[in-house]
């Protein structure tokens, strides 16, 4: 008796441990830390490099765990947020044309060589009162390209060597300088020269930055950045030291986005 007793005990707490077993498996896994992962998407649209850098970097390493939010983000109102998301979730560019953030009607660019894509936050403004825009350059291309730029207090500003171009109902088109930048030389900036490598991009505007159109009617938008034969590009790109990075020489254009001033 004595040894059946002790074999029942025995069966008995395998038993338990295997049932033990059991329910761990069944047991949901570990939830995530939203508010981690949410303060981490709002990091993606941060005008902070490095911070958007961690971000990325940081929601990677979650995997699946992040997925969801990811998901609901590539889906958002801000555009900045969204673009990053996707590229974290390895989507492509949502389809285009579609109605963008506040109805702005966006037109595709191609997904390789260098290309520069345009959101603007709403599609109708007061006269008066600036457009908010995001603008981003995309080196699709195998090689690092050189992009020249000028700063002010550590602001990057375009002018002479990109501008935006507006096109009215009639066809006639119309060059705006960004609202930011007073003149097409600046005074008091300096000359930068930024390598963007392959497959990386380049915000040209960080964060929102604004565009005065200061005429009635609908408008189409887009960005040219200038590096055609004779413009400033290439005098102090495509002369100098960084001649091997030098883009080809053409005009590069965004896509275009329709807008409406009231």
């Amino acid at each position: 008796m004595p040894k059946l007793n002790v074999i029942g005990m025995i069966v008995l707490c395998l038993g338990v441990a295997a049932g033990a077993a059991v329910l761990a498996l069944r047991a949901p896994a570990s939830k995530i830390d939203s508010p981690r992962v949410e303060r981490l998407i709002r990091r993606l649209g941060d005008t902070d490099p490095d911070l958007r850098r961690e971000a990325e970097r940081e929601l990677k390493d979650l995997g699946r765990k992040a997925e969801p939010a990811l998901h609901e983000a590539a889906k958002g109102a801000n555009p900045v947020v969204a673009e990053r998301a996707r590229a974290i979730l390895g989507l492509k560019p949502a389809n285009l044309p579609h109605e963008g953030p506040g109805g702005g009607i966006t037109i595709p660019v191609p997904e390789t060589g260098v290309r520069l894509t345009l959101q603007i936050t709403s599609a109708q403004s007061r006269r008066g009162e600036p457009f908010q825009y995001y603008l981003r350059l995309h080196n699709g291309t195998k090689r690092a390209i050189a992009i020249a730029r000028r700063l002010r207090d550590g602001r990057p500003l375009y002018a002479g060597f990109g501008a935006f171009e507006t096109i009215d109902a009639e066809g006639r088109r119309v060059v705006h300088l960004d609202s930011d930048d007073d003149c097409e030389f600046p005074e008091g900036t300096t000359l930068e020269i930024v390598i963007v490598r392959p497959g990386d991009s380049l915000d040209l505007a960080p964060g929102m930055r604004h565009l005065g159109i200061g005429a009635y009617g609908t408008f189409r938008v887009r960005f040219v950045y200038d590096a055609t034969e004779g413009s400033e590009y290439r005098e102090r790109v495509a002369s100098g030291h960084h001649a091997g990075s030098a883009l080809p020489a053409e005009r590069f254009e965004s896509n275009e986005v329709s807008v409406t001033v009231y």
